[in-house]
């Protein structure tokens, strides 16, 4: 009798203590989560205080293009369809990338009827959620082009809930990184071929200041712990854009290949990006017109990295305004470059980049 007392006593106890545990695992990840908000909110309010004062360098040159073919995803909408139409004014045959060919088709219309009659434009499926998109897209783009000269990987999301793509991703990781990774990846070789020295192909990766607050965590790269934290799912993608942006420019240059890469923060924007985020919301409506960048101004300095002679030659940049900004410090870190590099391969299966 007593044994069973004590025996049921010690499964209460440990029952107990395993609450115990889960609650205290709870508290310290509220916290952490509180405290991931309010840097959070004090690195977006600074890089909005900076688009304002900085305004006047965010200005981008116009070169005619003539014949030199763009890729840009997402360009359906928000940002990635100012790019498309800033791309179409420079004369440039542009691919609009997007997962909706009918909403890409209508922005094309949309920019022809505001008088843009110049480059051409092509609308080409590519869900960003899916590598088996991304491969088709690169292999229905070798049927039509046999080079590509600017690289513009725009798509993302942000502060979305929990999903797992079809391979598996969670979807910031894949739609805004891995996804990019692949088509980056596919492409060398097409941007080999459009490259020379007089003037290089260009890869820009659409990226956010967000990644200052980033980690990768190669043990639960889904994020999927005790519970999600769809801010520190974003702020890892963005932090892989950088990582993959310097580990290319590496390889670009041990290779003596004519490509340059660079990334970019397009400043907080007046998109519909914020609109998965109560939190945003509770106040977004009050301030996103007269504080925040429209997707017009946003576009600047990612065409600024795609086609400005004054970033001919450089390599590696992190943009901001058009400016060079500080990147998280692990991003210069080689070794972590080189093993998300690894990681990544191994998630698109691939056994290297080819040249």
């Amino acid at each position: 009798m007593s044994k069973n007392i004590m025996g049921s006593a010690a499964v209460g106890v440990m029952g107990l203590a395993l609450i115990s545990n889960a609650k205290t695992r709870r508290i310290f990840r509220t916290i952490d989560w509180t405290i991931t908000q309010l840097k959070f909110n004090v690195i977006s309010w600074k890089s909005i205080l900076c688009d304002h004062l900085q305004s006047r360098y965010n200005q981008t040159d116009l070169p005619k293009m003539s014949g030199r073919v763009a890729i840009v995803t997402g360009g359906a909408r928000g940002i990635g369809a100012e790019i498309v139409r800033i791309l179409l004014e420079c004369d440039m045959d542009v691919i609009v990338a997007c997962r909706d060919k009918a909403a890409g088709e209508k922005t094309v219309a949309k920019i022809r009827e505001a008088g843009v009659l110049t480059g051409k434009a092509r609308v080409m499926k590519l869900d960003n959620s899916s590598l088996d998109s991304v491969r088709n897209f690169v292999k229905e783009f070798k049927n039509n082009y046999y080079k590509v000269d600017v690289l513009i990987n725009n798509a993302g999301v942000m502060f979305v809930p929990y999903k797992e793509s079809d391979d598996g991703f969670e979807q910031q990781y894949i739609v805004n990184y891995l996804s990019h990774f692949l088509l980056t990846s596919l492409l060398v070789p097409f941007l080999k071929k459009a490259g020379s020295s007089d003037l290089c192909s260009r890869i820009v990766n659409v990226s956010s200041c967000a990644h200052l607050l980033g980690n990768i965590n190669f043990n639960d790269i889904n994020n999927t712990g005790d519970f999600f934290d769809s801010e520190a799912a974003y702020m890892q993608s963005k932090l892989a854009q950088v990582l993959s942006t310097k580990w290319y420019a590496r390889f670009f240059e041990k290779e003596c290949l004519n490509i340059k890469v660079h990334a970019v923060h397009p400043g907080i924007v007046n998109t519909d990006l914020f609109f998965h985020d109560q939190t945003y919301l509770k106040y977004y409506n009050y301030v996103r017109n007269v504080l925040l960048k429209s997707p017009a101004e946003a576009a600047k300095s990612i065409v600024y990295a795609a086609i400005s002679p004054r970033v001919e030659g450089k390599n590696g940049l992190y943009l901001s305004n058009c400016l060079e900004a500080p990147v998280h410090p692990s991003a210069n870190d080689q070794l972590l470059q080189d093993r998300l590099f690894e990681y990544s391969l191994k998630q698109v299966r691939l056994d290297g980049i080819s040249t």
